[in-house]
């Protein structure tokens, strides 16, 4: 969707002229390999009316023109087809970067647009050099208004340094945390905790700058690869729409509204990743072409309307078809994005930039501050019911390591008795003063807890109730038996202990169902 590197080429004046020779003078066929649709995530889908994505072939010969390529079909499959078109019908051709565009005339029917990608902008004007020149009057003042938007966009803003440095710093983190231990193929939730993501339960317990370094953090190099290429592809047409500063302002604030709707949507999220602050510069570029003042090319706004919404479109259906997407940052950062596009957006001409300079700048960083604080308010003051399910969350955290240190301080115990060097008595007493005591605190802490029937952590508060129990009786029952010959005790042990599988049973299925 970048379209930086040239303005629209097809006629006179500056931005070059490619005159055709007589058509004796071309070779008799003429072909190029090009690519259709666009990349979105991992697919390429269709992005005109031929409904083709992925590597096909232009073919000139003397009075036709023959395009083939995949034609996308139903459950992601594609069929290969060839379309041979009159010299006469094709019309309207232009080149961007290197993107061409041409349409058809139909008899009957609207004009066909064709579109798609060259392998460079040099490969795509040589392209154009073969395709007729004939234009609409309607299209020729489309095209000059094209070429007026490029020639005022590189006067105002050439470069795009930041998009580079961001990439950049994004590879550096992931470099760095790769070091320190985390896996570069498929890193654990652990792992990515440790170097920044965005960890509800650390994040609200203080721990405020996660917000930020998780969009610097990726689960590895497949999201990392896929978050960069959107951002280089695109960052750098947004960046020059701006100016540096703006698209900048523009990226972390969308990354920061993205971590804190995730925390919103789900305190307990282990989030990390640029996707909340990129979903957030479309929002910003849609915000920026949709707006009157700013004198957009109506094909300029089509095509980046569309693509923005093509792009968060796929996105979001496919975050909602998998787990582990986050789509409520996705979510935040487009809305975040979008607003903070509407505030920081200017007309690309110096006076309205001049007009609209510093203290808008300021206006939109306050602005900014105060939706993020009203964001992060419910957060920081949590209501009563809220306040508990955190607590349980945390509890929940800290469970698995407090419970390996009583199995294995109680199986100290037991070696130690088998070994000889511990009485009977002596264990009894031994875990009646340091086992069960442990396992009654335990059980207290989730009994002072109430969890909402309907909320998702209900069933597991229950069964890890009802397993802190069953733990601290079979203590109880065991110390007892220990020194006990009473044949009864021996039976209150086995039944203890069954109660106790049971209750790990119903820990396992209450787990699964909150999956």
């Amino acid at each position: 969707m970048s379209h930086e590197q040239a303005a629209p080429q097809r006629g006179g004046g500056s931005v070059g002229v490619l005159e055709l020779g007589p058509a004796g003078d071309r070779p008799p066929t003429t072909a190029f390999a090009v690519m259709f649709g666009q990349q979105v995530g991992l697919n390429k889908v269709p992005t005109d009316d031929s409904r083709w994505a992925g590597k096909g072939q232009i073919r000139f010969d003397e009075n036709t023109v023959t395009l083939s390529g995949p034609r996308k079909r139903p459950f992601l499959t594609s069929v290969q087809e060839s379309r041979t078109f009159q010299r006469q019908e094709i019309l309207n051709a232009a080149v961007t970067g290197s993107t061409v565009k041409f349409q058809r005339r139909v008899p009957g029917e609207s004009m066909q647009t064709v579109r798609f990608t060259a392998s460079n902008p040099a490969q795509a004007l040589a392209i154009l050099a073969h395709l007729p020149g004939e234009q609409t009057a309607e299209f020729a003042s489309s095209q000059a208004a094209l070429v007026d938007f490029q020639q005022r966009l590189d006067r105002l803003s050439p470069r795009a340094p930041v998009t580079p440095v961001l990439v950049a710093l994004n590879v550096i983190v992931f470099i760095v945390a790769c070091v320190a231990g985390m896996n570069p193929i498929s890193p654990t939730g652990e792992s990515a905790v440790q170097v920044g993501s965005n960890f509800g339960p650390l994040t609200m317990g203080g721990q405020w700058w996660r917000l930020f370094t998780a969009t610097f953090i990726h689960f590895g190099i497949i999201h990392l690869a896929l978050n960069m290429l959107a951002l280089y592809q695109n960052g750098r047409t947004i960046e020059r729409l701006f100016g540096s500063s703006r698209f900048l302002l523009l990226y972390v604030f969308a990354g920061l509204a993205g971590s804190l709707a995730s925390l919103l949507w789900n305190p307990m999220v282990n989030g990390a990743g640029a996707s909340g602050a990129i979903f957030g510069i479309f929002g910003g570029l849609l915000a920026f072409v949709i707006n009157p003042h700013n004198a957009v090319p109506k094909e300029v706004m089509a095509e980046h309307r569309n693509s923005t919404l093509l792009f968060a479109g796929y996105s979001l259906f496919y975050g909602f078809a998998h787990s582990g997407i986050d789509n409520a940052a996705h979510l935040g950062g487009l809305v975040g994005g979008f607003a903070m596009g509407l505030l920081l957006a200017r007309p690309l001409n110096t006076e309205h930039r001049s007009q609209a300079g510093l203290p808008r700048l300021l206006l939109s960083i306050l602005l900014g501050a105060g939706a993020l604080l009203a964001m992060a308010w419910p957060l920081v003051h949590p209501s009563g019911q809220a306040q508990q399910i955190a607590r349980f969350e945390r509890n929940l955290m800290e469970f698995s390591e407090h419970e390996k240190a009583i199995l294995a301080q109680a199986k100290g115990l037991i070696e130690q008795v088998r070994g000889g060097s511990l009485s009977s008595a002596a264990f009894a007493a031994a875990f009646a003063s340091q086992i069960t005591p442990q396992w009654d605190a335990l059980h207290e802490e989730f009994a002072a807890e109430t969890i909402p029937p309907d909320h998702r952590d209900y069933a597991l508060h229950q069964a890890l109730l009802h397993y802190t129990d069953a733990r601290r009786l079979e203590a109880r029952a065991l110390a007892k038996a220990a020194t006990s010959i009473d044949p009864a005790d021996s039976t209150a042990l086995g039944t203890a202990r069954g109660n106790t599988a049971a209750a790990m049973d119903e820990i396992k299925s209450a787990v699964a169902k909150r999956k």
